[in-house]
């Protein structure tokens, strides 16, 4: 299997936004200036917005709209690769919730839309269905980050490993799972579903995650935002709090896990046989 050319150093991003797109942005703006050059820099789920229904319904945009056209923007002018966790993506047969990747140029290299929308009950009875929001996508998306092939995926996918194991059976090195995971099932859960990727499909996983609580709904989310090699290590970890880290996501890692256990080589189920019935 073929192997990235060279490492990739990738800073996530943890951070807690509120109702304010402006006031976000202006916050993200002020954390990003203070890092270091990087080659990707991956951001959450709903990162410039989280609110109500009606919160995410008004910010909605195009993908050609104020929003993406400031991080094509900020791509270009630091030559980096930027994962826009996700934003409500105004389209024809939406509102979707999209991970959008640029590369280097500005350029849109991908756009994901979260097929698997959560719907849960959480603590108090209180249930958050993200279809009353948004409408689910249908497509596996992988794109190439400098030779490095990546599958997407955001937040509640995590718990689906079918669509991880189509994009390793594709050749994966490295899963993006921006998140809002919240803190009641994320403390039970998030690490666990990470890593579990990160170990079945013998891939790197960059999980930036929200924290803080939505200040319109009082839900928690979880923090912890993670990145975690492929022999399922933790490279970094975050706690409560915004924060950006950076690691370098070395492809020999990659090698020498596949080699120490080579356990992709020996799938034997491509799909999932039909059952048979028994003999009379």
């Amino acid at each position: 299997m073929t192997m990235p050319p060279k490492p990739l150093t990738v800073t996530l991003v943890q951070n807690a936004a509120g109702q304010n797109m402006a006031d976000n942005l202006a916050a993200l703006e002020k954390m990003l200036d203070r890092m270091e050059p990087s080659d990707l820099i991956a951001l959450p789920e709903v990162f410039a917005i989280r609110g109500t229904n009606e919160d995410y319904r008004r910010h909605a945009q195009a993908l050609d709209g104020p929003l993406a056209t400031a991080l094509a923007e900020r791509a270009r002018r630091t030559r980096s690769w930027i994962l826009a966790g996700s934003l409500i993506e105004h389209a024809g047969g939406g509102p979707f919730n999209t991970a959008v990747l640029f590369n280097r140029s500005g350029e849109i290299a991908a756009r994901y839309r979260k097929i698997h929308l959560f719907e849960a009950e959480i603590d108090s009875g209180k249930v958050i269905r993200e279809s009353d929001t948004c409408v689910a996508g249908s497509e596996p998306v992988m794109a190439d980050i400098d030779g490095w092939h990546c599958g997407l995926a955001v937040c509640y996918d995590v718990r689906f490993p079918e669509l991880f194991r189509h994009y390793s059976a594709a050749g994966a090195h490295l899963f993006l799972i921006p998140s809002n995971f919240t803190q009641r099932t994320g403390r039970d859960h998030w690490d666990v579903l990470v890593r579990a990727r990160a170990i079945e499909n013998q891939c790197f996983v960059v999980a930036p995650n929200q924290c803080g609580s939505n200040p319109a709904t009082d839900v928690a989310s979880h923090g912890h935002s993670m990145i975690v090699g492929p022999w399922g290590d933790v490279l970094c970890a975050a706690g409560d709090e915004e924060c950006a880290m950076t690691v370098t996501l070395d492809p020999q890692e990659l090698a020498r896990t596949r080699r120490r256990v080579p356990a992709l080589t020996h799938r034997r189920l491509s799909r999932i046989p039909r059952r048979r019935r028994s003999a009379v």
